[in-house]
């Protein structure tokens, strides 16, 4: 009888615990947020060299992804609205390209030549909206009004076409291989979408001017 007893108030005290742990608050769940790239933050590209200190005509950069030298230089400072997105071409740049032999594969896909001149344009993409939407800065670029290229096309590969979360702010780079001098870009962006892949705002031309 007394092991009975005793059976069942250890029962109730372990009840009682159970239950007790079941009532406390789940602890917080953090969430953290990494920007692709921030204003006073370079992330290196993995497939050109750094090319900010090519402040002037003739300046040469090399490292161990190859040698760039500067050919022509705009800073630019347009802003663009397109529905809830802010595109700002920051500035354009010309520069005669020489790949490493290391990086040779990786520009094969896009040209077997082993200089070529390349136009970069850096630009900053924000998402002004309260919800994501997805887009592509440049879905068509005519250099020259000649030659034509698109996103494909493009040799930085830095992440700036897709979904942007609500007020999310992306800095980087485009490239395209063509022959200089530059005179003219006319660009076309994609779409805004929604969640839904529903259209908000339709792509929108602009052109950028290079002067000598």
């Amino acid at each position: 009888m007394k092991r009975l007893l005793l059976s069942i108030t250890l029962g109730t005290i372990l009840a009682g615990c159970s239950d007790s742990s079941a009532d406390l608050p789940a602890p917080p769940v953090t969430h953290t947020s990494v920007a692709l790239e921030k204003a006073d933050v370079y992330v290196p590209n993995p497939q050109l060299p750094d090319d900010r200190m090519l402040t002037k005509r003739n300046q040469t950069v090399r490292d161990d992804k190859g040698e760039l030298t500067l050919q022509q230089i705009q800073s630019v400072k347009q802003t663009h609205s397109i529905g809830p997105i802010d595109m700002t071409i920051e500035e354009v740049k010309v520069i005669q390209t020489r790949p490493s032999y290391a990086m040779i594969d990786f520009f094969h896909g896009f040209t077997h030549e082993e200089a070529f001149d390349m136009v970069k344009i850096r630009v900053t993409v924000t998402n002004t909206s309260k919800q994501p939407v997805t887009f592509n800065p440049v879905a068509h670029v005519k250099i020259n009004q000649s030659t034509e290229k698109t996103i494909d096309d493009d040799l930085y590969l830095e992440a700036l076409a897709g979904t942007y979360e609500p007020s999310e702010q992306r800095s980087g780079n485009l490239g395209f291989i063509t022959e200089r001098p530059v005179e003219k870009l006319e660009f076309l962006t994609s779409d805004v979408l929604d969640a839904q892949q529903q259209v908000i705002k339709k792509g929108q031309p602009f052109t950028v001017t290079l002067h000598d």
